[in-house]
């Protein structure tokens, strides 16, 4: 492996996105389970290998490069988080805290503390907990739901297809899913899967970084301008408030490069924050981040990636394989629905989170 990282170009950056860590074999509702990047178990044994053969930064050391220039360590790499669920906190933080390795969580600020579901969870609980074994779905049509897989392909398929309409919609989607379905999900079901703020300010002791990640997690660019502008300052100014200084990194929802434009790149910046991460396929070179901070690229992680095709990925395979070979699931496709794949993949959906 070691000299598979030969190709690792010293000016580059490589990112990591996961967004949650947990036991992925636990039959209990907890959340989409396509949203879980690694169990804790592949996750230690991750860490490790970054600790041995990469240089683990913070944000703040890389915003000292950017800044004024400090150089970077060979082989740099950040690792991140999108959303802001409780196990990064809880199951995550613990594991890096011990092997001494930074981190960062983008949080949508809408669902810290509130108890407020994403619909990717909400739709997730409403086709597990349905009685139904063949309805008509909105966004689906007559949809088979009689068999565990079939109810995990149908959520994965109806939030690919949620996607692709206006983010002010949601509300309604999610009500006439319900209804569909004939379910009501007790707010205790949701009640603690994202972190609240006094975690927050815990964790943020401890050492872990946190960023903005809009407030209620719209795909920017399914929002007027205006809109768009607005959840990112939100996220900005709530999270300064909350965490008693400035902010300074931002992660874009679902981060494709159709997902944000130079608009909300402006945005990003007059908000506040100095540098902004997309999903499109990293590592990063390092003159393409001085040139454009505001759309940082990463890797992103799930759970089909154990330690040899992980490090294949950072070795830049995924940037040279996007758009030709989808077997390193280098980031979600962009828009055709994948109801015929398997959704044990953790993006078989179009779903960045």
């Amino acid at each position: 492996m070691k000299n598979l990282l030969d190709f690792v170009r010293n000016d580059t950056l490589t990112v990591l996105c996961y967004h949650r860590v947990g036991d992925l074999n636990d039959d209990r509702f907890n959340g989409f389970r396509p949203n879980f990047s690694a169990s804790p178990e592949q996750f230690t044994s991750q860490m490790k290998v970054l600790k041995s053969l990469f240089s683990p930064i913070s944000l703040r050391d890389l915003l000292d490069w950017y800044e004024t220039g400090h150089p970077l360590p060979r082989r740099s790499v950040l690792v991140t988080f999108d959303d802001g669920y409780r196990d990064n906190g809880d199951v995550a933080w613990p594991i890096m805290r011990d092997l001494k390795i930074p981190g960062v969580v983008f949080l949508a600020t809408d669902y810290i503390g509130t108890g407020k579901p994403f619909l990717w969870d909400f739709a997730a609980y409403c086709f597990e907990a349905t009685k139904h074994e063949r309805v008509d779905v909105p966004l689906l049509g007559e949809t088979s739901l009689s068999t565990r897989s079939e109810r995990h392909k149908a959520a994965s398929a109806w939030i690919e297809a949620s996607k692709r309409l206006p983010a002010g919609t949601r509300k309604k989607l999610a009500d006439a899913l319900g209804a569909s379905l004939e379910v009501s999900p007790p707010p205790e079901v949701f009640a603690r899967l994202c972190l609240d703020w006094s975690d927050i300010r815990r964790l943020a002791k401890e050492g872990l970084d946190f960023g903005g990640h809009t407030h209620t997690h719209p795909i920017l660019t399914k929002l007027p301008l205006s809109e768009a502008q607005e959840e990112i300052a939100t996220s900005h100014n709530r999270l300064a408030a909350e965490l008693g200084h400035s902010v300074h990194a931002f992660a874009y929802p679902n981060g494709s490069s159709q997902d944000f434009s130079r608009e909300h790149e402006a945005a990003v910046q007059n908000a506040g924050f100095s540098i902004g991460f997309s999903l499109e396929p990293g590592p990063a070179r390092l003159d393409e981040i001085r040139l454009r901070p505001t759309a940082v690229r990463r890797i992103y992680v799930g759970q089909q990636d154990r330690i040899a095709r992980l490090l294949v990925k950072c070795a830049g395979a995924a940037r040279i394989a996007y758009g030709h070979d989808r077997l390193l699931e280098v980031r979600p496709p962009s828009v055709e629905p994948l109801v015929t794949q398997d959704c044990s993949d953790p993006r078989a959906t179009d779903e960045r989170l």
